[in-house]
Protein backbone atom coordinates (compact mmCIF):
# COMPACT_ATOMS: atom_id res chain seq x y z
CA UNK A 1 0.00 0.00 0.00
CA UNK A 2 1.39 3.39 -1.01
CA UNK A 3 1.82 6.16 1.56
CA UNK A 4 -0.79 8.46 -0.02
CA UNK A 5 -3.28 5.54 -0.10
CA UNK A 6 -2.66 5.00 3.60
CA UNK A 7 -3.34 8.66 4.33
CA UNK A 8 -6.59 8.45 2.33
CA UNK A 9 -7.62 5.51 4.52
CA UNK A 10 -6.84 7.58 7.62
CA UNK A 11 -9.03 10.46 6.42
CA UNK A 12 -11.95 8.14 5.58
CA UNK A 13 -11.57 6.32 8.91
CA UNK A 14 -11.77 9.64 10.79
CA UNK A 15 -15.10 10.34 9.10
CA UNK A 16 -16.42 6.93 10.14
CA UNK A 17 -15.30 7.05 13.79
CA UNK A 18 -16.61 10.60 14.20
CA UNK A 19 -20.15 9.34 14.79
CA UNK A 20 -18.98 6.89 17.45
CA UNK A 21 -19.64 9.29 20.36
CA UNK A 22 -23.20 10.20 19.33
CA UNK A 23 -24.05 6.54 18.61
CA UNK A 24 -22.75 5.47 22.02
CA UNK A 25 -24.71 8.29 23.64
CA UNK A 26 -27.82 7.11 21.81
CA UNK A 27 -27.36 3.53 23.05
CA UNK A 28 -26.87 4.75 26.63
CA UNK A 29 -29.95 6.97 26.37
CA UNK A 30 -31.96 3.93 25.26
CA UNK A 31 -31.04 2.00 28.42
CA UNK A 32 -27.88 0.05 27.59
CA UNK A 33 -25.10 -0.11 30.19
CA UNK A 34 -21.57 1.07 29.21
CA UNK A 35 -20.07 -2.43 29.46
CA UNK A 36 -22.89 -3.83 27.27
CA UNK A 37 -22.21 -1.26 24.55
CA UNK A 38 -18.47 -1.99 24.56
CA UNK A 39 -18.87 -5.79 24.69
CA UNK A 40 -21.47 -6.07 21.95
CA UNK A 41 -19.57 -3.60 19.74
CA UNK A 42 -16.43 -5.76 19.87
CA UNK A 43 -18.31 -9.06 19.65
CA UNK A 44 -20.36 -7.94 16.65
CA UNK A 45 -17.24 -6.68 14.87
CA UNK A 46 -15.44 -9.98 15.48
CA UNK A 47 -18.43 -12.00 14.24
CA UNK A 48 -18.70 -9.86 11.10
CA UNK A 49 -15.03 -10.56 10.38
CA UNK A 50 -15.28 -14.31 11.12
CA UNK A 51 -16.35 -15.52 7.62
CA UNK A 52 -13.42 -13.71 5.99
CA UNK A 53 -10.91 -15.02 8.52
CA UNK A 54 -12.27 -18.57 8.19
CA UNK A 55 -11.90 -18.40 4.42
CA UNK A 56 -8.32 -17.14 4.78
CA UNK A 57 -7.47 -20.04 7.11
CA UNK A 58 -8.80 -22.50 4.52
CA UNK A 59 -6.67 -20.88 1.82
CA UNK A 60 -3.57 -21.08 4.03
CA UNK A 61 -4.55 -24.66 5.03
CA UNK A 62 -3.40 -23.86 8.59
CA UNK A 63 -4.18 -20.95 10.90
CA UNK A 64 -1.70 -18.10 10.98
CA UNK A 65 1.05 -18.82 13.50
CA UNK A 66 2.20 -16.12 15.89
CA UNK A 67 5.25 -16.02 18.08
CA UNK A 68 4.82 -15.68 21.87
CA UNK A 69 5.88 -12.03 21.58
CA UNK A 70 3.23 -11.37 18.91
CA UNK A 71 0.56 -13.05 21.03
CA UNK A 72 1.64 -10.87 23.92
CA UNK A 73 1.26 -7.73 21.82
CA UNK A 74 -2.25 -8.69 20.72
CA UNK A 75 -3.23 -9.37 24.34
CA UNK A 76 -1.76 -6.05 25.53
CA UNK A 77 -3.45 -4.13 22.70
CA UNK A 78 -6.75 -5.82 23.60
CA UNK A 79 -6.34 -4.92 27.28
CA UNK A 80 -5.73 -1.27 26.42
CA UNK A 81 -8.71 -1.26 24.04
CA UNK A 82 -11.02 -2.82 26.64
CA UNK A 83 -9.91 -0.26 29.24
CA UNK A 84 -10.44 2.53 26.71
CA UNK A 85 -14.02 1.51 25.98
CA UNK A 86 -14.95 1.09 29.65
CA UNK A 87 -13.56 4.47 30.72
CA UNK A 88 -14.63 6.48 27.67
CA UNK A 89 -18.15 5.06 27.32
CA UNK A 90 -18.73 5.50 31.06
CA UNK A 91 -17.60 9.13 30.73
CA UNK A 92 -20.54 9.76 28.38
CA UNK A 93 -22.92 9.08 31.27
CA UNK A 94 -21.43 11.98 33.26
CA UNK A 95 -20.41 14.62 30.75
CA UNK A 96 -21.53 15.96 27.37
CA UNK A 97 -20.81 14.25 24.06
CA UNK A 98 -18.70 17.20 22.91
CA UNK A 99 -16.59 17.29 26.08
CA UNK A 100 -16.06 13.54 26.18
CA UNK A 101 -15.02 13.22 22.53
CA UNK A 102 -12.77 16.28 22.70
CA UNK A 103 -11.00 15.06 25.84
CA UNK A 104 -10.56 11.49 24.62
CA UNK A 105 -8.95 12.97 21.50
CA UNK A 106 -6.07 14.29 23.61
CA UNK A 107 -4.50 10.86 23.05
CA UNK A 108 -1.84 12.37 20.70
CA UNK A 109 -0.25 13.95 23.78
CA UNK A 110 0.28 10.49 25.23
CA UNK A 111 1.33 8.96 21.90
CA UNK A 112 3.77 11.76 21.10
CA UNK A 113 5.28 11.54 24.58
CA UNK A 114 5.82 7.77 24.41
CA UNK A 115 6.26 7.02 20.70
CA UNK A 116 9.87 8.18 20.61
CA UNK A 117 10.76 6.02 23.61
CA UNK A 118 8.74 2.93 22.71
CA UNK A 119 8.90 2.91 18.90
CA UNK A 120 11.80 5.29 18.20
CA UNK A 121 9.47 7.30 15.96
CA UNK A 122 9.99 10.96 16.81
CA UNK A 123 7.55 13.60 15.59
CA UNK A 124 9.02 15.75 12.78
CA UNK A 125 9.61 19.32 13.92
CA UNK A 126 7.61 20.68 10.99
CA UNK A 127 4.55 18.82 12.33
CA UNK A 128 4.70 20.39 15.80
CA UNK A 129 2.96 23.74 14.98
CA UNK A 130 -0.01 22.04 13.35
CA UNK A 131 -0.25 19.56 16.23
CA UNK A 132 -0.28 22.37 18.78
CA UNK A 133 -2.98 24.26 16.85
CA UNK A 134 -5.11 21.12 16.61
CA UNK A 135 -4.79 20.48 20.33
CA UNK A 136 -5.80 24.07 21.08
CA UNK A 137 -8.91 23.49 18.98
CA UNK A 138 -9.74 20.32 20.92
CA UNK A 139 -9.36 22.26 24.18
CA UNK A 140 -11.71 24.96 22.91
CA UNK A 141 -14.29 22.30 22.07
CA UNK A 142 -14.03 20.90 25.58
CA UNK A 143 -14.34 24.37 27.11
CA UNK A 144 -17.40 25.11 25.01
CA UNK A 145 -19.18 21.92 25.95
CA UNK A 146 -18.41 22.34 29.63
CA UNK A 147 -19.77 25.88 29.65
CA UNK A 148 -22.72 25.27 27.34
CA UNK A 149 -23.81 21.79 28.42
CA UNK A 150 -23.82 19.80 31.64
CA UNK A 151 -20.64 18.00 32.63
CA UNK A 152 -18.73 16.91 35.69
CA UNK A 153 -15.11 16.40 36.71
CA UNK A 154 -15.47 12.62 37.09
CA UNK A 155 -16.72 12.26 33.52
CA UNK A 156 -13.92 14.46 32.21
CA UNK A 157 -11.28 12.42 34.07
CA UNK A 158 -12.72 9.18 32.70
CA UNK A 159 -12.49 10.61 29.17
CA UNK A 160 -8.83 11.50 29.76
CA UNK A 161 -8.19 8.00 31.08
CA UNK A 162 -9.79 6.68 27.89
CA UNK A 163 -7.37 8.82 25.87
CA UNK A 164 -4.36 7.36 27.70
CA UNK A 165 -5.62 3.79 27.18
CA UNK A 166 -6.26 4.38 23.47
CA UNK A 167 -2.75 5.78 23.07
CA UNK A 168 -1.41 2.55 24.57
CA UNK A 169 -3.49 0.55 22.11
CA UNK A 170 -2.20 2.48 19.08
CA UNK A 171 1.42 2.09 20.21
CA UNK A 172 0.97 -1.68 20.62
CA UNK A 173 -0.75 -1.91 17.24
CA UNK A 174 1.96 0.08 15.47
CA UNK A 175 4.65 -2.18 16.93
CA UNK A 176 2.72 -5.37 16.13
CA UNK A 177 1.92 -4.29 12.57
CA UNK A 178 5.61 -4.36 11.75
CA UNK A 179 5.43 -8.15 11.67
CA UNK A 180 1.73 -9.16 11.67
CA UNK A 181 -0.84 -8.74 8.89
CA UNK A 182 -3.56 -6.19 9.59
CA UNK A 183 -6.77 -8.23 9.31
CA UNK A 184 -5.70 -11.34 11.27
CA UNK A 185 -4.18 -9.09 13.93
CA UNK A 186 -7.34 -6.98 14.18
CA UNK A 187 -9.57 -10.04 14.41
CA UNK A 188 -7.50 -11.45 17.26
CA UNK A 189 -7.52 -8.13 19.11
CA UNK A 190 -11.28 -7.70 18.74
CA UNK A 191 -11.93 -11.25 19.93
CA UNK A 192 -9.66 -10.90 22.95
CA UNK A 193 -11.17 -7.48 23.77
CA UNK A 194 -14.68 -8.95 23.72
CA UNK A 195 -13.53 -11.77 26.02
CA UNK A 196 -11.94 -9.34 28.48
CA UNK A 197 -15.06 -7.17 28.52
CA UNK A 198 -17.26 -10.23 29.15
CA UNK A 199 -15.09 -11.20 32.13
CA UNK A 200 -15.28 -7.65 33.48
CA UNK A 201 -19.05 -7.26 33.02
CA UNK A 202 -20.04 -8.51 36.50
CA UNK A 203 -17.64 -5.97 38.05
CA UNK A 204 -18.75 -2.98 35.96
CA UNK A 205 -22.51 -2.77 36.30
CA UNK A 206 -23.61 -5.97 34.60
CA UNK A 207 -25.19 -6.60 31.20
CA UNK A 208 -28.13 -4.32 30.33
CA UNK A 209 -29.57 -4.03 26.84
CA UNK A 210 -32.79 -2.88 25.18
CA UNK A 211 -34.02 -3.55 21.62
CA UNK A 212 -33.74 0.15 20.72
CA UNK A 213 -30.12 0.38 21.92
CA UNK A 214 -29.14 -2.66 19.85
CA UNK A 215 -29.49 -0.70 16.59
CA UNK A 216 -27.02 1.90 17.81
CA UNK A 217 -24.53 -0.81 18.78
CA UNK A 218 -24.80 -2.58 15.43
CA UNK A 219 -24.18 0.75 13.71
CA UNK A 220 -21.08 1.20 15.86
CA UNK A 221 -19.74 -2.24 14.97
CA UNK A 222 -20.31 -1.97 11.22
CA UNK A 223 -19.38 1.69 10.77
CA UNK A 224 -17.11 3.10 13.46
CA UNK A 225 -15.32 -0.19 14.18
CA UNK A 226 -14.96 -2.03 10.85
CA UNK A 227 -14.89 1.05 8.57
CA UNK A 228 -13.07 3.24 11.08
CA UNK A 229 -10.93 1.51 13.67
CA UNK A 230 -10.03 -1.39 11.35
CA UNK A 231 -8.85 0.97 8.61
CA UNK A 232 -6.63 2.76 11.13
CA UNK A 233 -5.00 -0.59 11.93
CA UNK A 234 -4.44 -1.26 8.22
CA UNK A 235 -2.88 2.19 7.76
CA UNK A 236 -0.55 1.63 10.73
CA UNK A 237 1.47 -0.67 8.49
CA UNK A 238 2.69 2.43 6.60
CA UNK A 239 2.12 5.48 8.82
CA UNK A 240 3.16 6.14 12.40
CA UNK A 241 0.96 5.92 15.48
CA UNK A 242 1.46 9.68 15.91
CA UNK A 243 -0.06 10.40 12.47
CA UNK A 244 -3.12 8.28 13.27
CA UNK A 245 -3.61 9.77 16.73
CA UNK A 246 -3.35 13.36 15.49
CA UNK A 247 -5.70 12.62 12.59
CA UNK A 248 -8.25 11.60 15.20
CA UNK A 249 -8.33 15.21 16.38
CA UNK A 250 -10.82 15.69 13.55
CA UNK A 251 -13.25 13.39 15.39
CA UNK A 252 -14.76 16.10 17.64
CA UNK A 253 -15.73 18.07 14.53
CA UNK A 254 -17.56 15.07 13.09
CA UNK A 255 -19.12 14.29 16.48
CA UNK A 256 -20.42 17.86 16.61
CA UNK A 257 -22.12 17.50 13.22
CA UNK A 258 -23.57 14.05 14.00
CA UNK A 259 -24.89 15.27 17.38
CA UNK A 260 -26.64 18.16 15.63
CA UNK A 261 -28.37 15.73 13.26
CA UNK A 262 -29.18 13.00 15.79
CA UNK A 263 -29.95 14.88 19.00
CA UNK A 264 -30.44 18.49 17.94
CA UNK A 265 -27.46 19.61 20.05
CA UNK A 266 -26.77 23.11 18.74
CA UNK A 267 -23.08 24.08 18.97
CA UNK A 268 -22.07 27.31 20.68
CA UNK A 269 -19.93 29.91 18.86
CA UNK A 270 -16.93 28.78 20.93
CA UNK A 271 -17.53 25.20 19.82
CA UNK A 272 -17.64 26.23 16.17
CA UNK A 273 -14.39 28.15 16.65
CA UNK A 274 -12.79 25.10 18.23
CA UNK A 275 -13.85 22.91 15.30
CA UNK A 276 -12.39 25.38 12.82
CA UNK A 277 -9.11 25.48 14.75
CA UNK A 278 -8.92 21.66 14.81
CA UNK A 279 -9.34 21.53 11.02
CA UNK A 280 -6.77 24.28 10.56
CA UNK A 281 -4.29 22.34 12.67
Amino acid sequence: MKKHSSMALVVFAVCMVSYSGPMVKGALNEGASPISVALLRMLAAALLMLPYEARQCVRRHIPMKLTPAQWGLTALAAAFLAAHYITWITSLTGTSTFASVALVCTQPLFVAALSGVVLHEHMPRRAVPGAVVALVGAILIGMSSLTGLSGDVAGDLLALAGAACMAGHWLCSRYARRTVEALPYTYLVYGQTALLLALMAPLTGGFQLTPASLWYILGLAAGSTLLGHLLFTVALGRVSATVVSFALLGEPVGAMLWSMLMFGEIPTPLLLLGGAVVLAG
